[in-house]
């Protein structure tokens, strides 16, 4: 009897000494009988910041709080107990996150990332029908001047055939161009060169038919293309343009072929060792 007097007493205790503890909580919002205090969420706020910012966190902070409680109780109501019973789709998600895991590990540490051109070009070669070009390609200069005397010493070489005529204009327009884009060094979609201009150009063939040289204004700029090259949709793509294209291919292929190296040797080990019983025939 005393002792049960005794843990009735220490219960007792314990239950006061909970409810003081909550009496002394800031409550910020109650739904449906559900509390949120400040005490729970005030980690969010950053220290050293000023009073209307701590406060504006804080309003958006309970805001999404009571939105989500309304949500959360209307489902709770309208679901039945089997629609309820997420357990096992939560289960699923953890043991495929793991599995997911443990791949991108093993291919962080076993993947082979070296591609030589020689890879890059076989590949190429052996699957030309994946390297069709979708747009125009070009490589090229873009010029873009305000109207100035400057303007006509680069208009002396641009429309030069010299053949230091592109050196000297680029000179010029490192000093003196609003802006100056040499893409020469890589394949650009035509449509890149397009956006940079007052005008619209739709096909590389017939631009640089037109002498490879472009010229047009605004009411601001004098703007300047020349054209080095050219390739057009619907053909193959120039090797060095497909080039990341096929290192992703190659690197991709080599990820599954490692993946699918691993859950074999996986299967088989635990097959031998007598870890896996199957009793469906």
């Amino acid at each position: 009897m005393k002792k049960f007097r005794y843990i009735f007493l220490i219960t007792t205790l314990l239950f006061v000494f909970s409810c003081k503890k909550e009496e002394h909580k800031t409550e910020l919002a109650s739904v449906y009988g559900n509390k949120l205090y400040l005490e729970d969420i005030q980690d969010i706020i950053p220290k050293g910041i000023n009073k209307s910012d701590s406060l504006l966190i804080l309003k958006n902070k309970v805001d999404l709080w009571v939105r989500k409680q309304t949500l959360l109780n209307r489902a709770e109501i309208n679901l039945s107990e089997n629609q309820k019973d997420i357990d096992y789709i939560v289960e699923e998600y953890r043991e495929s996150l793991l599995i997911e895991k443990y791949k991108q590990e093993y291919i962080k540490q076993n993947l082979d990332t070296n591609i030589t051109d020689v890879q890059i070009e076989s590949y190429y070669n052996e699957y030309p029908e994946s390297f069709t070009l979708n747009n125009d390609i070009v490589k090229a200069y873009y010029y873009k001047f305000n109207s100035s005397e400057n303007v006509n010493t680069f208009k002396k070489y641009f429309f030069s055939d010299e053949e230091n005529a592109i050196e000297k204009m680029n000179e010029i327009a490192e000093n003196n161009a609003e802006d100056y884009i040499n893409f020469t060094k890589k394949w650009i979609d035509l449509s890149m060169i397009s956006n940079l201009l007052p005008i619209s150009l739709n096909n590389a063939e017939t631009v640089v038919n037109l002498n490879k040289r472009i010229q047009t204004r605004d009411n601001n700029f004098v703007y300047f293309v020349y054209f080095k090259d050219y390739k057009l949709k619907g053909r193959k793509m120039p090797l060095e343009f497909a080039e990341d294209k096929i290192k992703i291919i190659i690197l991709n292929k080599r990820k599954s072929n490692l993946i699918n190296k691993l859950e074999n040797k996986i299967f088989k080990n635990a097959v031998k060792n007598g870890r896996i019983k199957v009793y469906i025939k």
